[in-house]
């Protein structure tokens, strides 16, 4: 048994079945492209099928996979050259119709459009995914301070590209606003 209760060399497609739709989720948080995000989490399944048996369980195996497909992702933007695309649910708006909705998703997007894959990819884990800052280290390879750096550059950046739209729309950049 492996730190995230599957062994990916004996068990990898129970792990499949399991991780898919978190990993999609991420990586479609990142690439902001459904058929891409599908093509990209099984290209990054693919990759850890041929990587399972160098994974050491010093980290949940959910981990592991996210590092492989959020690796994946932003190495997709670099040859696309679309660093600019942005998640677009990563907020949830305080507006009840649909087209308040839209208009408050559009200014979001608009306020992640300054952000690169790197904090893209931090922000995604942290509030797609629920992730620490510690299991963000893990999963990525940086250190926590660096995932702290970056969550924290992530917000500064899109409250300056918000500047007074905030009260426009609602709680947009706090704590619970991107859950």
């Amino acid at each position: 048994m492996t730190a995230g209760g599957l062994n990916p060399v004996t068990q990898f497609r129970d792990l499949y079945e399991r991780e898919y739709a978190a990993v999609y989720r991420s990586v479609r948080a990142i690439v902001l492209d459904s058929a891409a995000a599908e093509d990209l989490t099984q290209e990054a399944f693919v990759k850890a099928y041929r990587a399972r048996h160098g994974y050491k369980p010093t980290a949940p195996v959910g981990a592991w996979l996210h590092r492989i497909a959020v690796n994946t992702a932003i190495s997709y933007l670099r040859r696309q050259k679309l660093s600019r695309l942005l998640p677009v649910r990563l907020y949830v708006p305080a507006a009840n119709s649909e087209y308040d909705e839209a208009d408050a998703r559009s200014v979001v997007e608009e306020a992640l459009a300054d952000l690169s894959p790197k904090l893209r990819a931090v922000v995604a884990l942290h509030y797609f995914q629920g992730y620490t800052r510690d299991e963000i280290a893990a999963t990525l390879g940086i250190p926590s301070g660096t995932v702290a750096s970056r969550l924290a550059k992530a917000v500064a950046t899109m409250r300056r590209k918000l500047g007074d739209q905030k009260s426009d729309t609602g709680r947009l950049l706090d704590e619970g606003a991107l859950r």
